[in-house]
């Protein structure tokens, strides 16, 4: 089973048929959903919208922001859950890039991270092996109420209450 939960049409949901596979450095996996690192991706995939590409903490967007309206998804890594950096690459991709697609939460994704990767752009997540997907999802409900504007709720708060 696939711990994927994804986001659509504002609700989420674990998807157990999830197409997307990721090739590793160097390897040709064939098939219709293929996810490549960035450099593989360059050389093969630029041109085909459904490959998607696999972005490390390391690797810089201007590589791939030519290429933006043609790619599908985008999967950012968490190597572990210390790591912030796919935070702000996904608040980046999606406000001064305007990325449209899938943006993917890969690595080491949990529970108590969902809400937070919701507000900052990601609409799908690959929860950690050996978690439960449908625990993980009760995690994306996380805060009901934000102060601050964020990518999935740009107005802050004082913006959104209606006043009597």
């Amino acid at each position: 089973m696939k711990n994927v939960i994804v986001i659509s049409d504002g609700e989420a949901r674990v998807d157990l048929n999830d197409p997307w596979q990721f090739g590793q450095e160097g390897e040709q996996v064939e098939c219709s959903a293929r996810v490549d690192e960035v450099a593989t991706w360059l050389e093969h995939s630029a041109s085909n919208r459904s490959h998607g590409v696999l972005i490390q903490k390391e690797e810089e967007l201007e590589l791939i922001a030519p290429y933006l309206a043609n790619i599908t998804m985008i999967a950012l890594t968490f190597k572990d859950f210390k790591d912030g950096r796919a935070y702000s690459l996904a608040y980046l991709l999606r406000t001064r890039f305007h990325f449209k697609g899938d943006l993917r939460a890969v690595g080491d994704v949990m529970r108590d991270q969902l809400s937070l990767m919701r507000q900052c752009g990601f609409t799908s997540f690959v929860i950690k092996e050996g978690k439960d997907p449908f625990d993980a999802l009760k995690g994306i409900k996380g805060l009901s109420v934000t102060y601050s504007g964020s990518v999935s709720n740009p107005a802050p708060l004082f913006k959104r209450v209606r006043r009597y």
